[in-house]
């Protein structure tokens, strides 16, 4: 049986330690990534002066100079909402009856969607959402009638509603009251 030599071993430790260090590292990055990103996210949407805690919030149309959120198209209208479920269910309803594209996604505080909705997944019926976290049970809630239960991997998350418009000047009027229908009220 050949038994290594101190150089040997010393090498040996040296890569296993580093080897350890590179998981360690790829793995606390995996996982912190994310909520680091959305952390980021809720601070600056604050920062801007958009008050959406369990609130809907409109910002401005985006331009060329926007950079509120990553790569804006200029084609959408967004509105936010940042939820947050440690006090209870939060209900989401709005009713945009456009012709066109909007959508509604909602992120959980690790940046995962897990939820949307668009308007052809509605037929042109109002959205009336509840959302309860993981951590409460939705059967001890009172859910409104008509609304559907939507429960979340966290307590706090985003929602971004999505409303296309190709020329914002000529379909403003109909687009900004459509969007302005979005509501997020703590229950």
């Amino acid at each position: 049986m050949k038994y290594w030599t101190d150089r040997q071993r010393l090498w040996f430790y040296r890569g296993l330690v580093l080897l350890s260090t590179a998981v360690l590292v790829h793995l606390a990055a995996v996982w912190a990534a994310p909520r680091v990103i959305m952390q980021v996210l809720l601070r600056a949407t604050q920062a801007i002066g958009l008050q959406a805690h369990n609130q809907a919030a409109f910002p401005a149309p985006v331009t060329a100079a926007s950079r509120s959120i990553v790569l804006p198209s200029p084609d959408l209208l967004y509105s936010i909402c940042m939820f947050d479920l440690r006090q209870g269910p939060v209900r989401v309803t709005a009713n945009p009856q456009l012709p066109g594209y909007w959508s509604i996604a909602l992120y959980a505080s690790n940046s995962d969607n897990f939820y949307v909705l668009n308007d052809r997944q509605a037929h042109g019926k109002p959205v009336d959402l509840w959302l309860v976290s993981r951590d409460s049970s939705a059967e001890k809630q009172t859910v409104p009638a008509g609304s559907e239960v939507v429960i979340t991997p966290s307590a706090t998350g985003l929602l971004l509603m999505r409303v296309l418009t190709g020329d914002y000047d000529t379909q403003k009027s109909l687009v900004e009251p459509a969007r302005h229908t979005l509501r997020c009220d703590a229950a």
